[in-house]
């Protein structure tokens, strides 16, 4: 971004030294002030009160900020840059290093001035800002518009189309006024160095983005060309482009082996640690899955990193000090303590057709060996088609049925029921599986209470923790070993292995309430830095990366920004007003 700041810095001198309008020398600072007042005390507000949404929340906040500060200009004097407005430039020239484009907070397209709508000049009518101010207001701006996009987020994850649940919101902030009072004690720089997320997965992500944007820089690393199965032993002329693919990301050490097409220890060792970093199965043979992986450009990881940068913003700087964090794609529940994972559990998640949502909330009771009141969903479309092939289905299942959801139900006998006549849209009746080994929710559940009634849980089912990608349930989350997670929650109830398991086998129902709730959150990150720094990547199983990334394309960006204009004549400068297009927020997401 060297070149974008040179071509900003000569933009701005520019804009003061073609201004036919210049402060008086005895006292600049006052007249602009004044010049500041006028337009945004005075003639800002009509465009505060106007319709149009976009114009409203570029002004608002603007004219908030010179309100709280006197009406000073910050960042631009009579001479140019002030030290403020360099050190502002700085920063948001970049913004790379936190994912964000500065071309979303400077105008981008300098050579193409026609193309943009609303100037100052023309909304302010006669008497338009001076070059200075106008440029002060258009980094007040970029800074005001760049620290909620930085400290929040470019998108609201409520507007994206998954499911998004949590009691954990973040505070509100007032962005003008935190930069009016840093200014104001002189702390501009403190306010700037507290926008990015604290969490430990944001930094680890952020060192990440610059070790693979410095390998996008060295040009990426090889492809390897697809053909049979490479495993140790083989000798392959793809070898040595297998070697150079993860001798750039560091899955291999530099070495001289024996010869350069031999698929050696070394090779086996890399290819292993690969694996493990993209959720693959590290049997140390380069498959389809593995090649495919290999093969993924280097721009498109670094938009991986990017979009899941953009999700820490979502999220508080911490979850507390314990908690259990389950990420999606990863398939995993982590028992985390003082930001240190202490336990992984493999899961298995729902399927792209009945996702488990993004959610947070908090673990209050389990219940061992739980009743299944079956979700009415999943009776209609998995359990009455069953029921209509195999009669006997029900009580062989241990399921029950009653005539309502009312506690005090009715059970029916399902033999007494016309089964032919109940369908999809028609289903009155509740279903309850009782306590067995053939349970759909296992020895024990874990009950976080949330509007989507979803919920952590054992399974009968365990042979598919042993697949790979474990995408099966109907939303909720299986748990691989539900009696060590119990054990774990209850440590300090004086319940210990033996008891949890006399309980288990008693067969009897049993609610265990926790005296400390733990917060439970359910995430999905589909890349992340591990606490060794290795880069992990995962398969973006719920397509929600592509609709974070479309999103963020398609935000529309309303940008007080000046321009220079070539006509016949001399240079001119104007401040416009841009609502931003879907392109310009391309080059750096």
């Amino acid at each position: 971004m060297k070149g974008y700041r040179h071509t900003i810095i000569f933009f701005l001198a520019a804009m003061l030294f073609l201004s036919p309008r210049t402060a008086t020398a005895d006292n600049p600072h006052l007249r602009e002030a004044a010049e500041l007042k006028r337009l945004l005390a005075v003639e800002a507000p009509q465009y505060t009160a106007a319709p149009d949404a976009a114009t409203d929340r570029l002004w608002s906040p603007v004219v908030r900020f010179y309100r709280l500060i006197g009406y000073r200009t910050l960042w631009m004097d009579t001479d140019g840059l002030t030290r403020q407005g360099e050190g502002l430039l700085k920063v948001i020239s970049s913004a790379s290093e936190n994912g964000l484009a500065p071309e979303a907070y400077f105008p981008p397209p300098l050579e193409n001035p026609g193309s943009l709508p609303m100037g100052l000049d023309e909304s302010f009518g006669a008497m338009p800002p001076s070059p200075a101010v106008q440029m002060d207001m258009m980094l007040t701006d970029a800074l005001l518009r760049y620290a909620a996009d930085l400290a929040r987020g470019r998108i609201a994850p409520q507007s994206l189309h998954m499911p998004w649940v949590s009691d954990q919101q973040l505070p509100d902030r007032d962005f003008p006024a935190e930069l009016a009072a840093a200014f104001n004690a002189n702390r501009l720089w403190d306010f700037l160095d507290d926008l990015p997320p604290g969490q430990p997965a944001y930094a680890g992500l952020k060192t990440a983005l610059q070790q693979y944007e410095r390998i996008r820089s060295r040009g990426g690393w090889a492809t390897v060309d697809g053909g049979p199965s490479l495993r140790r032993g083989d000798q392959d002329p793809r070898v040595p482009a297998l070697r150079s693919r993860l001798l750039a990301t560091a899955d291999i050490q530099p070495y001289l082996p024996e010869a350069a097409e031999d698929f050696d220890a070394g090779v086996e060792a890399g290819v292993m640690r690969f694996q493990y970093r993209h959720g693959l199965t590290p049997d140390g043979v380069v498959g389809e899955k593995t090649l495919a992986a290999l093969n993924v450009p280097v721009e498109k990881r670094i938009l991986q990193l990017k979009l899941n940068m953009e999700r820490c913003r979502w999220y508080p700087d911490s979850f507390g000090q314990r908690y259990l964090l389950v990420n999606i794609p990863d398939y995993t529940l982590n028992i985390v303590e003082n930001d240190w994972v202490i336990r992984r559990i493999r899961v298995i998640v729902g399927r792209p057709g009945r996702q488990t949502p993004n959610l947070s909330g908090h673990l209050t009771y389990l219940e061992i060996n739980p009743y299944w009141n079956v979700p009415a969903k999943i009776a209609r479309k998995d359990i009455l088609p069953k029921i209509k092939e195999d009669p006997d289905y029900l009580v062989r299942q241990g399921i029950k049925v009653f005539d309502s959801w009312d506690e005090a139900a009715t059970p029916i006998d399902p033999e007494s029921i016309s089964w032919e006549g109940v369908s999809k849209n028609y289903f009155p009746y509740r279903l309850r599986q009782d306590p067995s080994t053939l349970n759909a929710l296992g020895q024990v559940k874990f009950i976080f209470p949330n509007s989507q009634a979803v919920y952590i849980h054992d399974t009968p089912s365990k042979s598919l923790f042993e697949k790979n990608r474990r995408g099966f349930s109907s939303g909720c989350v299986r748990l691989e070993s539900p009696l060590e997670l119990a054990r774990y929650l209850l440590r300090d109830q004086s319940w210990d292995q033996s008891r949890l398991e006399e309980t288990v086998e008693s067969g009897r129902h049993r609610t265990v309430v926790l005296k400390k709730p733990i917060p439970v959150h359910l995430v999905y990150f589909t890349a992340w830095a591990d606490s060794s720094g290795a880069v992990n990547f995962r398969q973006d199983i719920y397509d929600q990366d592509r609709e974070l990334e479309l999103a963020l394309i398609q935000r529309p960006a309303p940008t007080l920004f000046c321009r220079m204009e070539k006509p016949v004549g001399p240079m001119l400068a104007q401040c416009k007003h841009s609502q931003g297009t879907a392109s310009a927020a391309l080059p750096g997401i």
